[in-house]
């Protein structure tokens, strides 16, 4: 074929769909998921991370917030979870599971979980990343191959360009410890796959069902490959040789394939973003660009930096994509088209107005560059349009060597680019012009020889490829963990707290909390029991709210609420268990091997309990221990005065906060809190934004507190009992600017707070049934005034009095409430997801409508047929809508 004959043909030329070519494609994806795997796993082992080497791969998100969800997910899936599919009774004292299921767990591939032991959770979460970047670089692949024209190799090709998708920066520097985001790198590939199917009116069932996985699998990503896949639609419908009516019969089809992909995953869309409407509201952080040189160094190997797009593809499948604008073997407005698409979208990463189009009109918290993958699959692609169609004529390899240079010197002008990076770059480049060299010369030889030297070129590519991609996932893995904190893998600690938190297990005549001793941000999902501690992005605010007016800290801005070591809240909510840890810094980077597990026991009433009728209803302050109070139903606190001094002994008065600053003095403790009260009395402090030390004068009992305004928020801390003369002080030792509010200081009555436990055991419900997503209690014959629940009012519970009609459920300061009429004797409750109800009325009316559709078209091709067979004077066929007709178009 001539360069003049190739211009001619169209952009994409298809091999008919046959089981020959269904195989290649098969075994191009089966190549691109080995080397994906073998690049990650290998560059791990290089690097001496789990679970290859000692170094913990658990960085941020992964250890705090993923492993615990697939450690509860291994209960749920082997039938030992506190709860079922709807309500998670381990965190946060019951919270709606729906939601984080389709969020975080929905892939097929979660379900492997359950073939690892439970102490092996972090293997098996390993496993899942690894078999998810395999998937991703098979479905690029499969996708890539269905695109070529004829030719040897293709299948070879297709599989060393799916693997650098598969292992582009994206995947193997921020998916990989964020495993949901994996779901968007399968997503993209198999999204373009359902828009070539839609331009050729093929699949018009699978189609749609395609769309729908993507969207249910993965929602947060699908929402940034859709857009992706949007754009390469675009590249082929204006690209296309067919007529422009054909063309637009493709766009609508793809309409409709989309719009039925999303009604059918309706109520994972709506339950998903209802949840997050309901969720703890976190001001997103102001986007500012990293610029077009970090932009660029992004795309060498070894490159990283936590607030950049990671768009590493590969030496070899960037400078595939930077010949293409020169490539004649493509029509020119294919160049034009895939030019223009990959630049539009990297500068619309780089542009907060386009930046907000990505996040549905807000910029993210953390990673600014999460849609960085969808660039990674676009210049891929277009790599793979440029070389399958042969070898590129050597100005279109000028003119990608020159695109490449101009790359690596623009990434050399970025603070964070080494000499190695550009060293390696432009070792792949020279080497891929020598090997072009004996391809030419191979090709003048004779055929046979030209084939033999290409197949063992491939060969090679693949392999350098592979080493290039090792050699990246090795530099990221130590980058990465210098600039992020990381979590240890299961270990001897864990094991001890476990077996702690089962042996005082009762679910649910009370609650066991793991203790507030945090190995993670979600403990009692990854070591049992039930409590506070919860970290989610749907993390509900009437929770969040809660806890912060009773004195609970957190972490993540409000999204990461902690446990809290207090009498009166655990008597609030039914905690008659406590696990406490004591473990060193040095031994928790060993997974605290000697780390000291004990219990706590204490008297606690039900999970349901009965108040009388307040008038008017009570409602929170700012004083958490007065909250405290209210919520108990009994006066149990001292709240003294407090005078503030400095060390010297200089008053600084009692009204108003006190503004800490650290003392540059070594051990000094700059302030003290002064105040009055009953001997014997336990003394709490109260300090959400202080950040430092506090003890208490005489008592020996020193506690850290880790507050930050806006990020961080200090629990109220023990620090031990009023001395004889009823005086009480306080040191504090700042580390950094912080606050201390008025009142921080109460004084706990022990025996008060033993009779408030009496009456409310005594007036409390009788017995309390817990099932997967449901309670009931019975309480005391005559009980008046409100049945109140330990667990959080979130949207979604109804409740039922006796037999009555179920209705909301109401609301006592946060907690479940339902108001009693003193004849009725039981009173039972039940969650649902809000949205799970409409999204499933949203979904059967798609299937409806498409069955509607296709009855339609199909008698209306009946009728077609029937008044051709009249004019041909011949017996009409019947003609049945077929799901798999050959088309020229690629599958």
């Amino acid at each position: 074929m001539t360069t003049q004959e190739v211009e001619r043909a169209p952009a994409t030329t298809a091999a008919p769909p046959t089981v020959k070519h269904v195989g290649r494609r098969a075994g191009a994806a089966l190549m691109a998921a080995m080397l994906a795997a073998i690049g990650l796993c290998v560059g791990d082992a290089v690097a001496g991370f789990f679970p290859f080497g000692p170094a913990s791969r658990s960085i941020s998100d992964l250890g705090n917030q993923y492993v615990p969800f697939y450690a509860y997910w291994w209960d749920v899936l082997h039938g030992h979870a506190r709860g079922d599919l709807i309500v998670n009774w381990a965190s946060g004292f019951g919270s709606s599971y729906l939601p984080d299921v389709f969020y975080y767990l929905a892939s097929p591939f979660s379900l492997l979980v359950a073939l690892f032991p439970r102490a092996q959770v972090d293997l098996a979460v390993y496993v899942i990343t690894a078999a998810k970047i395999a998937a991703g670089a098979a479905a690029m692949a499969w996708y890539l191959r269905g695109l070529s024209v004829r030719g040897p190799f293709r299948s070879g090709l297709a599989a060393v360009f799916g693997a650098a998708y598969g292992l582009c920066g994206w995947a193997v520097t921020d998916a990989a410890y964020n495993p949901m985001w994996l779901d968007g790198l399968i997503a993209l590939p198999l999204l373009c796959i359902v828009g070539e199917w839609a331009m050729a009116g093929r699949r018009p069932v699978l189609g749609p069902l395609c769309v729908a996985f993507a969207v249910a699998t993965g929602f947060y990503t699908a929402c940034f490959a859709l857009i992706g896949a949007a754009v390469v639609f675009l590249i082929r419908a204006t690209t296309e040789a067919s007529p422009l009516r054909a063309r637009l019969r493709g766009c609508g089809r793809a309409g409709l394939y989309a719009g039925a992909g999303l009604g059918l995953a309706a109520p994972v869309v709506l339950v998903v973003y209802l949840a997050a409407a309901d969720a703890w509201p976190v001001s997103p952080r102001p986007f500012t660009s990293v610029g077009v040189s970090p932009t660029l160094g992004r795309l060498l190997p070894g490159s990283y930096e936590f607030n950049s797009p990671a768009i590493f593809v590969g030496t070899f499948a960037l400078f595939a994509a930077l010949t293409l604008p020169f490539n004649p073997a493509v029509r020119a407005r294919a160049r034009v088209a895939w030019s223009v698409a990959i630049v539009a979208v990297a500068a619309s990463m780089l542009w907060e107005p386009t930046v907000r189009i990505w996040y549905a009109n807000t910029t993210p918290n953390g990673s600014t560059y999460r849609e960085a993958f969808v660039l990674s699959g676009l210049i891929v692609a277009a790599g793979w349009t440029s070389l399958s169609r042969g070898a590129p004529r050597p100005y279109a390899l000028a003119g990608g060597a020159a695109l490449l240079g101009l790359t690596i010197w623009a990434a050399s002008g970025w603070e964070k680019t080494t000499p190695e990076m550009l060293q390696w770059a432009g070792a792949v480049a020279a080497a891929g012009a020598v090997l072009y060299g004996v391809l030419a010369l191979a090709k003048r030889v004779g055929r046979r020889t030209w084939r033999i030297t290409a197949g063992v070129l491939l060969v090679l590519v693949a392999a350098v490829q592979t080493a290039e991609a090792v050699a990246n996932v090795a530099d990221v893995d130590t980058k990465r963990q210098a600039a992020l904190g990381y979590y240890a893998a299961w270990g001897p600690w864990h094991d001890r707290l476990r077996k702690a938190v089962d042996s005082a297990d009762a679910w649910p005549s009370y609650r066991t909390d793991p203790g507030e001793a945090r190995i993670t941000g979600n403990d009692p999902q990854l070591i049992g029991g039930e409590g506070s501690a919860y970290y989610s992005s749907v993390t509900s605010a009437t929770l969040v709210d809660m806890l912060r007016n009773l004195g609970f800290g957190w972490i993540s801005r409000g999204r990461s609420p902690k446990s809290l070591d207090n009498p009166v809240t655990d008597t609030v909510f039914s905690i008659a268990a406590r696990a406490h840890s004591t473990v060193t810094g040095a031994s928790q980077s060993r997974g605290g091997d000697q780390a000291d597990v004990t219990l706590t026991r204490r008297q606690v009433p039900p999970l349901v309990t009965v108040r009388p009728d307040y008038a008017p209803p009570p409602r929170y302050g700012e004083s958490p221990f007065l909250n405290q109070e209210r919520l108990l139903g009994a006066s149990v606190y001292t709240v003294p005065e407090v005078r503030y001094q400095r060390k010297d002994g200089t008053d600084l008065g009692t009204s108003g906060p006190l503004e800490t600053v650290p003392d540059p003095a070594p051990r000094s403790y700059p302030y003290n809190l002064l105040a009055t009260c009953g001997p014997g009395q336990e003394v709490y402090l109260y300090a959400p934004d202080y950040a430092g030390g506090a003890s208490l004068v005489d008592s020996g009992y020193r506690v850290g507190l880790t507050g930050s305004a806006g990020r961080n928020r200090a629990p109220i801390e023990w620090l031990g009992t009023v001395p004889a003369t009823g005086r009480v002080k306080v040191k504090l030792r700042p580390m950094e600017r912080g606050t201390v509010p008025d009142h921080p200081i109460a004084c706990l009555d022990t025996a008060r707070l033993a009779d408030a436990v009496q009456h409310l055991r005594s007036t409390g419900a009788t017995r309390v049934q817990v099932s997967g997503h449901g309670v009931s209690a019975t309480l005391p014959a005559g009980s008046t005034g409100t049945a109140v629940m330990a667990m959080p009012a979130i949207k979604g519970w109804t409740c039922a009095l006796g037999n009555a009609a179920a209705r909301p459920a109401g609301n006592f300061l946060g907690l479940v409430a339902v108001p009693l009429d003193g004849k009725a004797t039981r009173v039972s409750c039940s969650f649902s997801p809000p949205g799970l109800k409409i999204g499933l009325a949203v979904t059967g009316g798609t299937l409806l409508g498409a069955a509607a559709l296709w009855i339609g078209l199909w008698l209306l091709r009946r009728n077609r047929a029937r008044g051709r067979a009249q004019q041909e004077g011949t017996a009409p066929e019947t003609v049945v809508a077929s799901d798999t007709a050959p088309s020229p178009v690629p599958q």
